[in-house]
This record gives C-alpha cells, structure tokens and sequence, in this order.
C-alpha cells in the first residue's frame, strides 16, 4: 500500500518558485489555483507574492488566457455555460469577468446539448418520464434550461411521433413489472400510478393494462 510523499517545505523563495514552475508546465492555472499550490511549501507570504509576480511578468501566469483555455477544454466536453461559468468562479475568476466573456461567446451550447441527447437516446424523448431524466442528464453537464428545451425539441424533430408507439411502451413497463394479469382494483390502480408516474396519459394507460391483461389470458 503506496501514500503520497508529504510535500517538503521550501526554504527559500527559489523553492517556492522552482513549485510554481512546475505547476505552471503542466497546464495553465488560475492566480486563485497557483496561489493555493504554492502555499502549501511555504507561509512566507512575501515569497508568493513576488513569485506569482514573476509569473504575471514572465507570461508564466495569466488569468484572460486560462479562461480562454478553459472554456474552450469545457466545451470540447459538451459542458454548457452554466457549468463552466461556475468552475471557472470556483477558480477565482471574477464574476464579472466571466459575465463579459460569455456575453461575447458565439458558441452554440445547443449543438453540444444535441450531441449529448443524440449519444445517449436513440428514440424520441417523448413522455414526462423520458424529458424528466434527459432534462436531468444535460444539467448535470451544466446546461440552462432554454437550451436543454431546445435541444430535447431538435432531437425529438428527427423521430416523428408517429414512429412512436406509446401504447406498445406502456404495455411493455407493465410486462416488466408485473407478472399476472392485472385484476384487482388495488393492482389497477397500482399500475395506474406507475405509468402516469412514467409520463403516460390516462387513457394509454388504461388501454395499456387492458392490453397487458388480453396478452396474459393469450399465454394462458
């Protein structure tokens, strides 16, 4: 069993810096990110402020370029605006800041948002259900909600809703939740709930459970 070697105090500002060099030449940080790492070899604070200093003065360190490098990462992802907007503040980018980027970016998020539905969903997201958890998926990869409506609409566009067969899908969830055929009223209005709960209407369900009841009477 391996544990990480503790970090070594510096004991002089060209260890502090010797750090920050090669923080900086594995990627690109934030002041707010380099300012964290460095501190944990020193508490001189005059060593990092003249250290972070000669980043800024040297191009090593500069906060327009990481975000520009950052968003550009986050996008390539298929994050949205409101996800990269949010880790770039937990970054120490002023808020401001980032309102005045995006106000300037001409990215189409909705596109991403498409691509993510197209990958995960080859059907229509068609009932309560369906939207529910799509609407969920493209949130957590941070997307706002005009986008992820507009999206779900683009997507649905390519399977017409006459390619979908909401009865067959009800009849199907029944099947796999139930066993026997469904005829007591506490059974009905136990599969009542389920498929309303699943985005189905009133009345499919109802057609769905007399189907499923027809199907098991078949097999029988």
């Amino acid at each position: 069993m391996s544990f990480n070697n503790p970090i070594k105090p510096a004991k002089d500002i060209d260890g502090v810096r010797r750090s920050a060099f090669w923080h900086l030449g594995r990627r690109d940080h934030s002041e707010k990110e380099l300012r964290e790492k460095i501190s944990r070899k020193t508490d001189n604070q005059q060593w990092i402020d003249t250290v972070v200093s000669e980043c800024f003065e040297y191009g090593y360190l500069d906060d327009a370029r990481f975000v520009e490098n950052f968003i550009r990462s986050s996008q390539n992802k298929g994050f949205g605006s409101t996800r990269i907007k949010r880790d770039l503040q937990r970054k120490g980018i002023d808020v401001n800041y980032l309102a005045q980027v995006f106000e300037d970016d001409p990215h189409d998020y909705i596109s991403d948002a498409l691509a993510l539905l197209s990958a995960k969903y080859k059907q229509r997201i068609a009932n309560q259900h369906l939207k529910q958890k799509a609407m969920i998926f493209l949130q957590g990869k941070g997307h706002n909600f005009d986008d992820i409506f507009k999206a779900i609409d683009e997507h649905n566009e390519a399977y017409p809703d006459d390619d979908c067969d909401h009865l067959s899908e009800a009849v199907v969830l029944l099947s796999r939740k139930f066993k026997t055929a469904i005829i007591e009223r506490k059974a009905q209005d136990k599969a009542m709930r389920f498929l309303i709960s699943r985005g189905h209407t009133f009345h499919i369900a109802l057609d769905a459970i007399k189907a499923f009841n027809e199907n098991m009477d078949e097999e029988e």
